[in-house]
């Protein structure tokens, strides 16, 4: 009296080859990919702009504190102890 529905064949995870590469066992469908690829390709774009313009204003920031500091001007540190 119980509704037992058919056994389904277990799921069988996908293997890497030794190249790296992902494959899919037979018979078993591929997932579609979750965004085009033109969204994925604009993604990609603002992480590389992202990470350059933090490199480039990282560098300008480091080099204007670099040439505007006077390396000889040493009045701000603390003065040397009086027994050395």
């Amino acid at each position: 009296m119980t509704d037992q529905q058919p056994l389904q064949p277990p799921l069988i995870p996908p293997q890497v080859n030794p190249v790296g590469l992902l494959v899919q066992p037979d018979g078993e469908p591929a997932a579609p990919r979750r965004f085009s690829r033109a969204q994925r390709l604009l993604a990609g774009l603002f992480v590389a702009l992202f990470l350059l313009v933090t490199v480039a204003t990282t560098v300008v920031s480091l080099g204007r504190y670099c040439l505007t500091t006077d390396a000889a001007d040493t009045r701000a540190l603390p003065a040397e102890p009086a027994g050395k």
